[in-house]
């Protein structure tokens, strides 16, 4: 037998890939629904992403959900509270993609700077060819510090600029060439 984290089923995508239920993206998907129906800072959004997350842990019997699935849920919970308003608008994009850094940089191996530039300009461009509306990049520091090892403080800091630099420019690049609803990129 299998045990679910949290006993929350696992969120599969169109592609087949499985992902970890996250109650934020349901949260920021409402609270975008919410702010088109006119309904700023919206304050529900938090506790109807609760009570679907209540709903896949004690009442889903299901390994796993589909977005579909998923969506219908946050429909009914918004139908049933009387906001027909903010389900209207209401969309599911894919889950955030997460890109560490670090572990980029450690996959590159030995070819260090040039193979992580090309790995990392590769996922990049993979984000914004799926249909997730967010792109969550972490670990800079520790890429930097694993990828410095041996250099002087000054180069150190120019290659967390030439990183950064890069990110900024191909995923903005990435982000153009989008179809359809636009990619925010986070980087910490």
């Amino acid at each position: 037998m299998i045990a679910l984290l949290d006993g929350i089923p696992l969120v599969t995508l169109p592609d087949g890939r499985s992902t970890r239920f996250d109650k934020r993206w349901i949260t920021a998907s409402i609270m975008s629904a919410a702010e088109a129906a006119g309904h700023h800072r919206w304050w529900l959004a938090e506790h109807i992403a609760e009570s679907v997350s209540v709903y896949l842990q004690r009442d889903f019997e299901a390994t796993t959900v589909e977005i579909p699935n998923l969506t219908e849920a946050v429909l009914h919970v918004l139908e049933s509270l009387g906001f027909h308003d903010v389900a209207m608008h209401f969309r599911l994009p894919d889950p955030p993609v997460s890109l560490s850094l670090t572990e980029l940089a450690r996959e590159a191996g030995d070819g260090y700077e040039l193979a992580f530039f090309g790995l990392l300009g590769e996922r990049l461009q993979r984000a914004a060819s799926s249909r997730a509306a967010r792109l969550e990049i972490h670990d800079l520091s520790g890429c930097v510090r694993l990828m410095g090892m041996g250099r002087r403080r000054r180069s150190v800091q120019s290659l967390r600029a030439e990183i950064v630099g890069f990110i900024r420019q191909h995923g903005q690049a990435a982000v153009e060439s989008r179809l359809g609803e636009p990619l925010e990129i986070q980087l910490s």
